[in-house]
């Protein structure tokens, strides 16, 4: 389905002009940028993504939906046409949602055309925003990514969901056996420390008693502690 480009509403003589792209004209953006990097023409994408729509797309219908980007019509991608393109190129859904190069031209920004915005757009920055949420919507994404797996167990995985779940696994067991290993570290530094700091109160405590002719014993001089050498030598033992 196409509909005709909103008209530009923004005169010239009351600010810079700038291309204003629609969310439909972003994703023809991405459709064209998948395409390219798989290296394929448009007859070749558009057997790829016969199994996944459905329907077999000319190469003109491929080439109007390109086209939307600049054209006078402007496709509306369904929900299903982002999903088969996400699987006909093994690319995210995502992909198809990321921003166009910030400057259509030199002095020429590119803006995104919503319908709250109409005048002066907003920036294609959010899109960004909208792909990757901020701090507060990744953790309720999170939530509802863990109540899920939790709900479908591991049986229910994909290959790349328990590989991905393997590694993160794996990961979390290096890095507990890591600080384990870091504390065993910490306990014979301090260990040793403690030993010195208790030589050297033996040391001072006995030269004080000397040179005041007291009794040592006075001083609570505790016995003598074994050196760090004495201590590894009786480890051995």
């Amino acid at each position: 389905m196409v509909r005709k480009k909103p008209k530009q509403t923004v005169p010239e003589s009351e600010g810079s002009p700038f291309l204003g792209l629609t969310p439909n004209q972003v994703v023809a953006f991405n459709l064209t940028q998948a395409r390219e990097w798989r290296s394929w023409t448009q007859e070749e994408a558009a057997i790829a993504l016969e199994p996944y729509l459905g329907v077999r797309w000319s190469k003109a219908t491929f080439s109007q939906a390109e086209r939307s980007v600049a054209g006078r019509f402007v496709r509306n991608f369904t929900a299903d046409e982002i999903v088969a393109f996400a699987r006909a190129f093994e690319l995210p859904v995502t992909w198809f949602f990321m921003p166009p190069p910030p400057w259509a031209s030199p002095g020429t920004p590119t803006r995104l055309a919503t319908p709250d915005e109409q005048r002066f757009g907003q920036p294609v920055a959010m899109l960004v925003d909208l792909v990757f949420g901020d701090k507060a919507q990744q953790g309720m994404l999170s939530l509802r990514l863990d109540s899920f797996l939790e709900a479908l167990g591991p049986a229910g995985l994909t290959a790349a969901q328990g590989r991905i779940t393997s590694l993160v696994t794996t990961r979390v067991e290096a890095l507990v056996r890591e600080a384990f290993r870091d504390l065993s570290r910490w306990q014979t530094s301090l260990q040793a420390m403690a030993n010195q700091l208790q030589q050297l109160e033996i040391r001072s405590k006995r030269a004080v008693a000397d040179e005041a002719g007291i009794d040592p014993r006075s001083l609570r001089v505790p016995s003598e502690a074994p050196t760090e050498e004495e201590g590894s030598e009786g480890d051995d033992g």
